[in-house]
């Protein structure tokens, strides 16, 4: 009989202090190996909640087969979106702190034991940690990477306009978690929670490394948006999630991070385009070019952008994917 407990069946018999949260969706060849590096943690106050959104490969058939007590599988009965998945992982964990790790990605030996030495020493103040990662391709993640200390949101941001890669590890209470739920875009929503998280939360930087980035997943969100067909279809999202950014944010953005706002108002206008609201991505981009009117990629975006949604939304995708 697998030990494997889904959500609803029997109780948890001790106090959990982390929940390690894993949302996934058509993993079958990764999902084992974020879970085991989680299994070799030392302590036994921790727990691993995985959420299966939707998967229609053999995700929950790997998940099942580790056959760990430690594991819950909460299975999603359609594919809702990263942003419903962790929300819902948050939701069914039972701890005081959430690590929030991806599927594709691996905690660190001993990486439990720094977060939770950094947990045990930071009191009651803090919301939230964010740790360094380790990259695949020999790199880290964030970059430049993360000192220590509190930042405030001033600091936040000015961090955020000279950062080159944004991902860290997140370590936070679980009350914060539900405070700042992720908004539920399938695809975006990611960049606003952040925002939200540094804005309206305790957040300090930690400088070890606790986990590592795999770059072999084929199905990483950032490389499927940039398909033309789900460039398209994201279009709509990724521009709400600008417009919400620029609601909350925007006046500290210009102010603390100007070539983040700069980067964001290009790309609300590449929304535009992608959507076939050719109007409004005009005069989004004649926006920019007011600022910027020397900016080769504004005016190229402009050109393409004024062909129409098909013919911009291949180009886009000729770009080399993320890293």
């Amino acid at each position: 009989m697998l030990a494997i407990r889904r959500e609803g069946r029997g109780q948890m018999t001790a106090v959990m202090t982390f929940s390690i949260c894993i949302p996934v969706f058509n993993r079958e060849q990764l999902i084992c190996r974020a879970i085991r590096s989680c299994l070799k943690q030392n302590g036994d106050d921790f727990e691993i909640v995985v959420v299966d959104d939707g998967s229609t490969d053999g995700t929950v058939a790997a998940i099942e087969s580790l056959g760990d007590q430690r594991i819950r599988l909460v299975r999603l009965e359609s594919n809702r979106g990263m942003a419903t998945a962790r929300n819902r992982a948050i939701q069914a964990a039972s701890s005081t702190w959430i690590v929030m790790l991806d599927s594709d990605d691996e905690l660190l030996p001993g990486g439990l034991d720094r977060i939770r030495a950094v947990v045990m020493a930071g009191g009651t103040a803090v919301d939230c940690y964010e740790f360094m990662c380790r990259r695949d391709d020999g790199g880290c993640s964030p970059d430049p990477p993360l000192g220590d200390g509190r930042l405030d949101f001033e600091q936040y941001l000015r961090r955020l306009d000279r950062q080159r890669r944004f991902d860290p590890l997140r370590c936070l209470r679980r009350s914060t978690a539900l405070q700042a739920p992720w908004r539920t875009w399938r695809l975006a929503g990611v960049l606003l929670h952040s925002l939200d998280l540094h804005r309206f939360h305790v957040c300090v930087d930690v400088s070890s490394a606790v986990a590592l980035i795999h770059t072999d997943a084929t199905n990483r969100i950032s490389w499927i948006r940039r398909g033309p067909g789900m460039a398209r279809r994201a279009g709509q999202d990724l521009g709400e999630e600008m417009d919400a950014i620029v609601e909350r944010h925007g006046a500290e953005l210009r102010r603390w991070a100007p070539r983040t706002w700069q980067r964001f108002q290009r790309v609300r206008a590449s929304y535009f385009f992608l959507e076939g609201r050719r109007r409004s991505g005009i005069k989004q981009t004649l926006r920019c070019l007011r600022s910027t009117p020397l900016a080769t990629e504004v005016w190229t975006q402009l050109i393409f952008g004024i062909t129409g949604p098909q013919l911009f939304a291949w180009i886009r995708d000729r770009r080399p994917p993320p890293t």
